[in-house]
């Protein structure tokens, strides 16, 4: 609960949050990097940190600041873990890409693996060019999403929504073949 009080000029709002975020900078990103292990990662939730308590919050309503800052950090570096590991898991199915076979498959478990990956070649092929276009530069050729954003003329935020729809289609289709990505290994 916010003080009562006129409405502040315009631009004052934008002033006392960015001086917020400026005051505490070092100290987030700090926390961030600690949190998901990569400064580039952290600056991104560090970013979206900032949008979301512009978009959320008048800066004279905040009692205390600082506590509203780090908690909507957190908030965003744990959403962004657990997109992360949802995509994974996936991507590579609950054992890994890291946990390889010793020696080679048998005959029908390589069959299944080649009707597998030919059916996943349809299905993102199927996309939408929209969404076929993030899934392959995300997922084939490894680029970052800011990489992504920034080719694409697009935010983070759109590149991140896009591969979710991505996701979530290839996940509906390999189900109407009768193949779980989550059980795949």
């Amino acid at each position: 609960m916010g003080r009562v009080g006129s409405i502040p000029p315009p631009g004052r709002n934008e002033d006392l949050l960015e001086q917020l975020y400026r005051e505490h900078e070092a100290s987030l990103l700090t926390y961030l990097t600690r949190m998901l292990g990569t400064p580039d990662l952290a600056r991104e939730v560090a970013q979206d940190t900032y949008e979301k308590l512009h978009t959320a919050y008048r800066a004279e309503d905040l009692m205390a600041p600082r506590a509203v800052l780090f908690k909507i950090a957190t908030n965003t570096a744990l959403m962004r873990l657990r997109r992360a590991k949802l995509e994974a898991s996936i991507i590579r199915g609950p054992a890994g890409m890291d946990q390889v076979a010793e020696e080679a498959p048998p005959p029908e478990r390589r069959a299944i693996v080649d009707e597998v990956n030919r059916r996943l070649v349809e299905v993102i092929r199927a996309l939408r060019p929209t969404l076929q276009e993030v899934f392959v530069m995300a997922y084939v050729q490894g680029r970052p999403r800011k990489e992504i954003a920034q080719l694409l003329g697009l935010t983070v935020k759109r590149v991140d929504k896009r591969l979710s729809l991505a996701l979530k289609e290839c996940r509906e289709r390999l189900s109407s073949f009768g193949i779980d990505p989550l059980l795949l290994d």
